[in-house]
């Protein structure tokens, strides 16, 4: 697709780069990494060997939202079907050796299950080197800071950052952050979006909250 904002994420799109079909991106969100040789996909970290498998097999997929600014170096650890579990006396993998268990007949315990989907929400931005953990969910709106460790589910317009990651503040208030979720600017069209960016590029939610309203009045 064109992208309408004519600056260097004319060619870091994500959309336009990925292959994988277990990522999923909304459209207009970019990776900063491209801009430095990078490809987005390299910070897509499986456990498994995904050649040949279909979404279908229960592999945990990437979903990103639209208008995401994502920074050079973040990493994703997504789950998998194998991996390390402290709460065994040995967290080593053994069920890696299969040449060794031959005749381990029964069912073998994974040490991992599957963690489910990560999902980044829409205008979400993420910093440089984050790492993201298996199965976290970022609300639309959110801000985290550079080199963190995301290991927990993150609320609309909340900024975190740290190792690991904490809540550091919101970035409006409740009443304010509940009409952002409402108006949804992100799935307007270009053209909406471009008549609003006055209101939109600048820190007063009530403005654009008066004016949506009178226009769906």
């Amino acid at each position: 697709m064109t992208q309408p904002f004519k600056t260097y994420r004319d060619s870091i799109t994500i959309k336009d780069h990925v292959t994988s079909k277990h990522i999923i991106v909304g459209d207009y969100s970019y990776y900063a990494g491209y801009y430095h040789g990078h490809s987005f996909e390299d910070c897509v970290m499986y456990l498994d060997d995904l050649d040949d498998r279909h979404i279908t097999d229960g592999i945990d997929q990437l979903m990103i939202g639209k208008f995401c600014s994502i920074a050079t170096g973040v990493k994703f650890m997504m789950g998998g079907t194998q991996g390390h579990n402290y709460e065994w006396i040995a967290s080593y993998p053994l069920d890696f050796l299969e040449e060794d268990f031959d005749d381990y007949n029964n069912v073998r315990p994974k040490a991992q299950k599957n963690k489910g989907h990560t999902m980044i929400g829409n205008d979400v931005w993420i910093g440089a080197e984050t790492m993201i953990m298996p199965g976290v969910k970022i609300a639309d709106g959110a801000v985290i800071g550079a080199r963190s460790l995301v290991t927990k589910n993150i609320g609309p317009y909340e900024i975190w950052g740290g190792n690991p990651a904490k809540m550091i503040k919101k970035r409006f208030c409740d009443e304010d952050i509940q009409k952002l979720l409402d108006i949804k600017w992100w799935d307007w069209d270009i053209k909406k979006i471009k008549e609003n960016l006055p209101l939109i590029r600048r820190a007063n939610v009530h403005d654009l909250w008066e004016k949506i309203k009178k226009e769906t009045t």
